[in-house]
């Protein structure tokens, strides 16, 4: 899975413009960079920022220090990324900051984190003319999957401490040294999504289970929900399904094999088992109905479909 790192500043700017100027530059280039969201100019201060991340398949680090009045996230981001990820953030300022987000508004003092989804607009806001900020995304089935009830946490004030502030002070210490993901990034994303899933899921039966050593068991059951999900999905692979649950393909390719069975027999599993149960109640063309399961090649369907259940699929419909 390719480790992706980006850096944006201010310093790469031509010299001679003026702060308008500056700040419009900027902002295009901005929207190329990360289309997360906008970020408004201080007025009373020379424009600067410095901005660096790390992508890790869905797991992103980001970092922002510069002269703004508030971050928001617009609904134009949100139809043009179609981005679901969860974002798990810190108030890294001197002052509370107040946040809007799903309709409601809650303040953020000083330390403690919130946890958004990119999938609706925010709005965030302190008072101050300069904003120091570090979030992470994070995948949204392999969390889901890991604290039940984590939507119930979107929107909040999180106390800080514990995992969740170990998680942050992880992510700005890889931030100011990113060349330690091009040799480990896969399981640093492993390693921030455990430990954001452990303090979260203190409100749940999470962390119990991570100390008997059940994360493993708690990541398998994020993977074969995937997989259930997008099985018919034509050109699903075991690289996607790892991609969708931020973890490396190895590991997943692990966890599937340990369990009893891999990748590719679960894939065809539960798309005979679809298409046994398209033949048995719906009509149509046997390839209309092979392409539904996640089949572009009729013939393979064919072979796959005997070798399961010891019959054609036109002999199946027919008995």
């Amino acid at each position: 899975m390719p480790i992706i790192r980006k850096s944006l500043s201010t310093s790469i700017l031509p010299r001679g413009l003026d702060d308008r100027q500056r700040f419009l530059r900027f902002a295009e280039l901005f929207e190329h960079f990360s289309n997360t969201g906008e970020l408004d100019p201080a007025a009373d201060v020379p424009f600067r920022a410095d901005m660096n991340s790390i992508h890790i398949g869905t797991t992103m680090l980001g970092r922002c220090d510069g002269t703004f009045t508030t971050v928001r996230r617009e609904l134009r981001q949100v139809l043009e990324t179609n981005d679901d990820r969860y974002c798990l953030v810190r108030n890294k300022g001197a002052r509370a900051s107040t946040i809007i987000h799903r309709g409601r508004e809650f303040t953020l003092r000083p330390g403690s984190l919130a946890l958004l989804k990119l999938d609706e607009p925010f709005f965030a806001a302190d008072g101050t003319n300069r904003k120091q900020f570090t979030n992470v995304h994070l995948p949204t089935a392999t969390l889901r999957t890991m604290v039940t009830d984590v939507e119930n946490l979107v929107g909040r004030e999180l106390e800080p401490g514990g995992a969740l502030s170990l998680a942050m002070d992880y992510s700005e210490l890889l931030l100011q040294h990113p060349e330690a993901a091009d040799e480990a990034g896969m399981a640093i994303a492993s390693h921030l999504l455990d430990l954001a899933a452990i303090g979260l899921g203190v409100r749940s039966d999470l962390a119990a289970a991570a100390q008997r050593g059940g994360l493993r068991a708690v990541r398998l059951k994020a993977v074969l929900m995937i997989l259930e999900q997008r099985f018919a999905e034509p050109d699903f692979s075991a690289q996607k399904l790892a991609a969708a649950a931020g973890l490396s393909e190895r590991y997943v390719n692990e966890l599937l094999y340990e369990s009893g069975a891999s990748f590719t027999t679960r894939l065809n599993e539960l798309r005979m088992r679809k298409a046994a149960d398209l033949l048995a109640r719906k009509q149509g063309r046997i390839s209309d109905i092979a392409f539904e399961c996640g089949f572009n090649d009729l013939s393979y369907f064919n072979r796959c479909f005997r070798r399961r259940f010891g019959l054609t699929p036109t002999a199946a419909r027919g008995s």
